[in-house]
């Protein structure tokens, strides 16, 4: 029996479920199956408008205690709105059910931030790029988090998630991958779930870093710090301090830039988090005519 509305196609018996059926971009999917299947998939493309690019985006699927198979499925800021279909797929490859999904229009605000000369000519070098994807592709078996997740500081949000970024007045092409919470220099940061720690290091543009994986492809880094609490293989707890605010790096100032990636993709942390709420008009962003 499917739960949740979302409607099968081709299977007279559901057994497996997407919650919400119809999503934000840049917001999880829980996928949820009570039979054993090893991987979900879901086609970015199905109009071929890529011309042919390979434009699938697959995750695994872990069997919980409860006995029944999770996973987790990302939409992206760059996803295109519209209806997709979630294949859940078998150990043996059968595709034995597919379930549809609709992702929203969705519309992000813009937001300049003003950068020195110096720190705006800061950039990560190729071995730092190289340890953010390893960390990000990387998906371990065990699940060390429960929902929901706790905020890493108090402080409200200055800028929210999937803002499109301007330097100097200047845009860049990309977006807020995270979020960017208000904190004094020195102010204790606490680790969002439980997990273990992947990265502790300086980096040129993202400062004082600490990355965790919680297990079943949800990961989370935190930015800018001024000192370094925790160090690589260490167990962190839910509110562990893994560091303190700081304003190193590409940084205007002090503040926590933090980022939740499911499945490598930069999701939005105010779908993990509750009671996270904007410093008010001007502290953020300002409405405009973006569509993802």
């Amino acid at each position: 029996m499917l739960a949740l509305g979302a409607s099968v196609v081709g299977a007279q018996e559901a057994h497996c479920s997407v919650k919400p059926s119809a999503i934000a971009l840049g917001q999880t999917v829980r996928l949820r199956c009570d039979v054993e299947v090893g991987s979900a998939r879901m086609d970015l493309d199905p109009s071929g408008k890529m011309g042919g690019l390979s434009s699938v985006r697959g995750v695994r699927m872990f069997k919980e205690a409860d006995g029944v198979w999770e996973g987790l499925m990302p939409v992206a800021v760059m996803d295109a709105p519209g209806d997709r279909v979630v294949q859940f797929q078998s150990a043996d490859g059968a595709i034995p059910e597919s379930v549809k999904l609709t992702l929203k229009k969705t519309i992000f605000p813009t937001q300049n931030v003003t950068l020195a000369p110096s720190i705006e000519a800061l950039h990560s070098t190729p071995d730092e790029m190289k340890t953010l994807v390893t960390f990000r592709d990387a998906v371990s078996d065990v699940k060390y988090w429960e929902e929901p997740l706790v905020a890493p500081l108090p402080g409200c949000v200055i800028s929210p998630f999937g803002v499109a970024r301007l330097h100097n007045g200047k845009p860049t092409g990309e977006f807020h991958g995270g979020i960017d919470q208000r904190g004094a220099l020195g102010t204790p940061i606490h680790a969002a779930a439980a997990g273990v720690v992947k990265i502790v290091q300086p980096f040129n543009v993202l400062g004082g870093t600490v990355a965790i994986d919680h297990g079943q492809g949800l990961e989370t880094m935190y930015l800018h710090m001024s000192k370094l609490n925790v160090a690589v293989g260490d167990h962190v707890a839910k509110g562990d301090v893994i560091g303190y605010v700081g304003a190193t790096g590409r940084a205007n100032g002090p503040h926590l830039h933090w980022v939740v990636y499911v499945n490598g993709v930069p999701q939005n942390p105010q779908q993990w988090v509750t009671g996270l709420k904007a410093c008010g008009a001007g502290a953020t962003a300002k409405a405009a005519k973006k569509k993802s």
